[in-house]
């Protein structure tokens, strides 16, 4: 009776809903682009080293193929030209694959944003040790000047002198450029290793700027600022949004990506909805590196959802790929600079919205517009006394949107995992739940009433590779299902059919597990669906206690041992276990004892997880939970423990 009582959580997590999206392909590509890359490797003792920037225009022949042109320097070398070509796909959700400028033998994971005005990646499947930032926007054909760029901006710029972290520097920059190649204003908060990573304030005055036809132009900073000096080439976007820029001078790799802050008052609200995101992160004392390519979807009162591609070396010891999700907390002032931090941190200022452009309200009403900001972009500092060894920078445009396609659509981003709701970058997993979102999905709504769960509901299927998937419930905007567990290998392809007619296919990363814990508020963050040995939901008012065994309720574990059909609920005799040995259950970083992991009984799709809480765990009303595999890392949901 209290297991079916948790189970009726899950149940209405599966009916959360998301916004509609677009199709893409390669003629979105197209024009000339201005393009920012750095690029580092990492040594056998795991610290930075031969780090390069390139930078120049990259032109899209809105076919698949690219060249580019510009400025390669390495190491403690000075710039030099650099001309090259590839090749480049654009995938109906927006992913991208390019060749990597810098080095063609490698593959750039790439996203595009609204109205193609930008693009991001990094070389996060490579097989070497390369962790790299890439960045572009679309520039103007003609008619650039200094007046492209005035008002105010926030940026921010990550530097390794001589192309190494021993001497990083990362700044937050805040500039009011005045039209005519001047600053009416110009501060870089920041921190440098090489004078002692204590926080910098500092004031810059007499910096210049100039802006070509084409879009290209420069930036001289000469005086009053360790953090940022030189000269840098610049790139700004023909609607005067973006800047990105990069130093050609000898010893000087770096990058710097800034964004038009929104006007008028600002607030938590104004950032909502769903962002590709790009991460690069150093941490020299540590000796650990990230680079990263993602999502990343707001709730526009305080909370971000996050799904990542993250490559990460630490230790000197490579981690691999992970798909990492987690959750964040924002607050934002009315200039539309604020706080992006794991936990709430007010007075801190590290990240800013801003690009602001008209956008319409939802796909389905194209004619009813409100203008928005298109990205972020953040920098890795703090404004306190305290030593900060963490250097890094991330960038986010918004996801396009385009209306559906045909009379049965699935969204290009509309394949989330049923518990996590995690945005598209996070990958499925055989045997894991999904919610399918788009339009014309079903005639009608209609659950499934008895198990093994039919793989036709109401005139309706779903494929994932061509495997029919068992069916939980179909309504005309959502489908929720159970992967079939022979779906394996690096991605899937989603296809629905309705009553004969089939819907677009959409592809999805695929991965060995996809851990997602069902939450209570139906978000996949906050309070999880955890509950005492009795079954009983752990809340606030009844909280778990240090050492004692609790039951997480999730989804996409993975293989199970001895395995039972697609469809089928879990068996009880005997029990079906999970077979990822490398499985952690963290409470607030530390691992607890995990005496059980597998299919829950009785439940179709639903893992089960009994862990013991650790007993020298922070007591809390909301202390982390989050799930370690072998090849993901899930960080969104809550426990409350008590004293």
């Amino acid at each position: 009776m209290k297991l079916r009582f948790a189970a009726s959580f899950v149940s209405l997590c599966l009916l959360a809903s998301i916004a509609g999206a677009q199709t893409l392909d390669q003629t979105v590509l197209n024009g000339r682009y201005g393009f920012v890359h750095l690029s580092t490797e990492v040594n056998a003792s795991g610290s930075v080293s031969n780090a390069r920037n390139l930078g120049g225009v990259i032109t899209f022949n809105g076919a698949g193929t690219f060249s580019f042109q510009g400025t390669l320097a390495a190491g403690a070398g000075s710039g030099s030209a650099a001309t090259g070509n590839g090749t480049y796909t654009v995938s109906p959700n927006g992913f991208v694959t390019l060749t990597n400028p810098t080095d063609g033998s490698l593959t750039l994971n790439g996203r595009i944003g609204v109205n193609a005005e930008a693009l991001l990646g990094a070389s996060t499947e490579a097989a070497l040790s390369g962790y790299d930032f890439f960045a572009a926007v679309k520039l103007a054909d003609a008619g650039g000047n200094n007046a492209s760029i005035s008002g105010a901006y926030t940026g921010a710029m990550v530097a390794l002198p001589n192309g190494s972290a021993a001497a990083a520097r990362t700044a937050l920059l805040t500039m009011q450029p005045n039209g005519v190649g001047g600053f009416n204003s110009f501060a870089a908060d920041g921190h440098s290793a090489a004078q002692g990573e204590t926080p910098l304030a500092e004031t810059i005055s007499g910096a210049s700027y100039s802006i070509n036809a084409d879009g290209t132009g420069s930036l001289q900073v000469s005086q009053g600022s360790s953090l940022l000096q030189g000269q840098r080439t610049l790139y700004v976007s023909a609607n005067g949004n973006y800047v990105l820029g990069h130093s050609p001078d000898a010893g000087l790799r770096d990058v710097l990506v800034a964004i038009r802050n929104v006007s008028g008052a600002a607030g938590d609200g104004d950032l909502a909805g769903n962002f590709w995101l790009l991460d690069l992160t150093i941490n020299p004392d540590a000796a650990s590196v990230e680079s990263a390519v993602g999502a990343v979807r707001s709730n526009a009162a305080g909370t971000v959802s996050l799904a990542e591609r993250l490559r990460l070396v630490q230790g000197a010891t490579y981690k691999g790929v992970l798909d990492f999700t987690g959750v964040n907390s924002y607050g934002l002032t009315p200039g539309g600079t604020g706080f992006l931090r794991g936990f709430p941190q007010p007075g801190v200022t590290n990240f800013a919205i801003g690009a602001p452009a008209t956008i319409a309200l939802s796909p389905e009403s194209p004619e009813q517009v409100a203008a928005a900001p298109n990205a972020l972009v953040a920098a890795q500092v703090v404004q306190t006394a305290d030593v900060y060894g963490r250097h890094g920078l991330s960038f986010g445009i918004r996801l396009p949107q385009i209306p559906a396609a045909g009379d049965v659509f699935l969204s290009p981003i509309g394949v989330l995992n049923a518990a996590s709701f995690a945005p598209p970058t996070a990958p499925i997993s055989g045997g894991a739940l999904l919610s399918l979102f788009g339009e014309g999905l079903a005639n009608s709504t209609t659950q499934a009433q008895v198990t093994p769960l039919p793989k036709q509901l109401d005139g309706v299927s779903v494929t994932v590779n061509g495997i029919p998937a068992p069916l939980f419930f179909v309504s005309p905007g959502q489908i929720n299902l159970q992967t079939p567990f022979a779906v394996q290998g690096s991605q899937a392809t989603v296809q629905v059919t309705n009553n004969g007619q089939a819907s677009n296919a959409v592809t999805v990363p695929v991965a060995n597990s996809s851990p997602g814990i069902f939450s209570v508020q139906q978000t996949g963050y906050g309070p999880g669906i955890i509950t005492h040995a009795d079954f009983s939901l752990v809340t606030e008012q009844n909280p778990a206690s240090p050492g004692e065994v609790v039951i997480v309720f999730l989804t996409g574990m993975g293989p199970l041992s001895p395995s039972f059909p697609d469809g089928e609920a879990g068996p009880s005799n005997p029990l079906s276990f999970t077979t990822d040995e490398t499985l952690q259950v963290q409470f607030d970083g530390e691992a607890g004892d995990v005496l059980f992991s597998g299919a829950a009984p009785g439940f179709v799709g639903l893992y089960q997880l009994n862990v013991r809480i650790p007993t020298t765990t922070f007591a809390g009303p909301a202390v982390a939970v989050a799930i370690l595999t072998g090849n993901a890392f899930t960080d969104y949901v809550d426990l409350a423990i008590g004293f």
